[in-house]
């Protein structure tokens, strides 16, 4: 699978951070949300591939529709793009990128469920399909079904190894568990990946907080603040400052 920039289609958001760890002890407000909008940051983008009739009969006129559909994905016209890539799926119901684009609107959409049935869709027809495990996942953190999450994130990781995204996010649902020694060990694999990549660093931060860590996440959220990564900010001067 490959990591392009979205140079026709879709710029993504990643998953929100520690949104859930909150119940036991104090992590501040500005700090639950990793830097996923922050256009600094690497995030993970699916190949044009995805976007591309997986059917290599696909006739002239279903590849037009196709393409179609994925333009104006690309431009936010997800309402129309649908209508496209139903008439793509009426044609080919055996590719399964056709239900994951139609999965991927529908997350745009923020149509959870629709989603998600359309991404088990694809993987049926595709069980390696990582694209559609990865948004699926994405959908299930959105709907805080972490243990499903998990599972999807990995077979990412199952599939591709070094897919840093795939284990950033399996930290993510392992986080939201309560499995913070698991979570800490994703993020510690993220960052031998890319030492760099804040969030990362901000959400290891916020997991070593919730075990009683204080000094290793002051470090972490130390490290992601010089990485332009202001979801750190707040927790740090609140907890390390003057320590």
């Amino acid at each position: 699978m490959k990591y392009c920039l979205p140079i026709v289609l879709i710029c993504l958001i990643i998953f929100s951070s520690c949104k859930n760890h909150t119940k036991n002890k104090d992590l501040p407000t500005d700090n639950q949300v990793a830097a996923v909008h922050d256009t600094t940051q690497k995030t993970f983008q699916p190949s044009r591939e995805a976007f591309k009739p997986g059917n290599s009969n696909a006739d002239e006129d279903s590849q037009w529709t196709f393409t179609k559909a994925a333009t104006l994905i690309g431009l936010g016209n997800y309402d129309e793009a649908m209508g496209y890539i139903n008439q793509y799926i009426e044609k080919n119901p055996e590719d399964g990128n056709g239900f994951f684009v139609r999965g991927f609107i529908y997350e745009q959409k923020k149509e959870y469920e629709k989603a998600i049935k359309e991404f088990t869709e694809a993987l049926r027809l595709n069980a390696v399909h990582t694209y559609a495990y990865m948004y699926k996942g994405e959908a299930h953190i959105y709907l805080k079904q972490f243990k499903e999450a998990y599972d999807c994130f990995t077979k990412v990781v199952q599939i591709e190894p070094k897919n840093m995204y795939a284990y950033y996010n399996r930290g993510i649902a392992l986080s939201n568990l309560e499995k913070y020694k698991e979570a800490i060990a994703d993020f510690d694999v993220v960052l031998r990946i890319d030492s760099t990549y804040s969030p990362a660093l901000n959400n290891r931060g916020n997991v070593k907080f919730l075990i009683g860590d204080l000094d290793g996440a002051c470090n972490d959220w130390a490290k992601s603040i010089r990485l332009g990564n202001i979801a750190s900010e707040k927790a740090f001067n609140h907890y390390c400052k003057g320590k």
